[in-house]
């Protein structure tokens, strides 16, 4: 069986996803890739199976390319199965039904797109209008968590949707446990990703700095950079800790070295950033958004909070060192269970061996 990945963008999850598929191959499935041509270091993909497009920036030229370049692709692999990334390759899946092609097609938007916007409001109408009506041309649609498939169900999205949760790989064999061992009296947070509003870093900020007053003993260490407009300024206090972006290689380094990792997002699909904590034993604290309260168990794997700066600022004063590390065994056990990679691969394997087959 031959798959096709038509990506508009392949940064971020969408690009760590397509390594992760890419194991396919294993399962008898002959993956292939169609991706910016600046995403593909980022990817990793290379040779036959990877094809490019020019996008310097999201444009309607660079989606005009990456049509261009998915018809010749088309014409050349004959995919038995079309799978489709993020919002604007939906596109690509609307010019294949324009030519009437009717190859069997995935879609998963990796994260409605329409979470990002105010649901009624005049962009977001116009979000749910394409990727509601457009996602309808997919024989189905991969939802990466619960959250998701319950958004679609409740938005009237079209198409048949199944959920098939992220995963991510074994964490680094050589993974360190002692990047703050120099102050051992520290409770030490950790903090992954863009410092932009959807992350939620602003409220972050401000509860810390509220709770570090009454807790000089918290420390804020803090992984990643602002990378769109909207990004948060903030005074922030001595105890929190900018490192800007790590080395991919060792950000298992930070993970296991770290008390817990705090997720304050406003919304989300599914952060990879849970699963990458939990598979190195770090428990989680993140916000009751876009479902992401139903990764984490409660005084098991980490814990909750309702996403404002106070309420923040109440939890952080609450934690308890001993607690948090006396969870360590539970969260590596659910990543396990929940989020190893042989789950996600079969699970694909299974729907793309469904849809190929004739007849279905």
């Amino acid at each position: 069986m031959r798959v096709l990945n038509v990506c508009e963008t392949a940064r971020g999850g969408v690009g760590t996803y397509q390594k992760l598929i890419a194991g396919l191959d294993a399962k008898g499935i002959d993956m292939h890739f169609l991706l910016p041509a600046e995403d593909a270091a980022f990817v990793g993909a290379c040779g036959t199976r990877t094809d490019t497009f020019d996008r310097p920036r999201r444009s309607a030229r660079a989606l005009g390319r990456m049509v261009r370049k998915l018809l010749g692709m088309r014409r050349k692999l004959r995919p038995d199965v079309y799978f489709f990334h993020s919002t604007f390759a939906l596109v690509g899946l609307l010019a294949l039904r324009l030519c009437r092609d009717r190859t069997p097609a995935l879609y998963c938007a990796h994260g409605w797109a329409v979470r990002g916007y105010g649901e009624t409001s005049r962009k977001g109408r116009a979000i749910r209008a394409v990727e509601g009506r457009l996602s309808g041309l997919a024989t189905f649609c991969v939802n990466v968590s619960q959250a998701e498939r319950d958004l679609a169900g409740r938005l009237g999205y079209r198409g048949r949707h199944v959920v098939i949760e992220n995963a991510v790989p074994e964490p680094a064999p050589d993974a360190r446990d002692d990047l703050f061992a120099g102050d051992s009296g520290g409770l030490h947070l950790l903090f992954v990703g863009r410092l932009d509003r959807q992350k939620g870093f602003d409220l972050l900020a401000e509860g810390f700095a509220a709770a570090a007053r009454e807790r000089p003993d918290l420390r804020l260490h803090v992984v990643g950079a602002a990378v769109r407009g909207d990004a948060a300024a903030a005074d922030l206090p001595a105890n929190v800790v900018l490192h800007g972006w790590v080395d991919a290689a060792r950000i298992d380094d930070w993970y296991r070295s770290a008390d817990a990792l705090i997720v304050p997002s406003r919304w989300e699909g599914l952060p990879l950033v849970i699963p990458e904590a939990l598979r190195n034993g770090t428990p989680v604290l993140c916000a009751r958004r876009s479902g992401m309260e139903t990764l984490v168990t409660p005084g098991v794997t980490g814990g909750h909070f309702d996403l404002s700066a106070a309420d923040i600022g109440d939890m952080l004063k609450a934690l308890d060192r001993g607690g948090l590390r006396a969870m360590r065994a539970a969260s590596r056990a659910a990543y396990e269970q929940r989020f190893a990679v042989d789950r996600l691969l079969d699970a694909l394997a299974s729907l793309l061996r469904d849809v190929a087959r004739p007849g279905r």
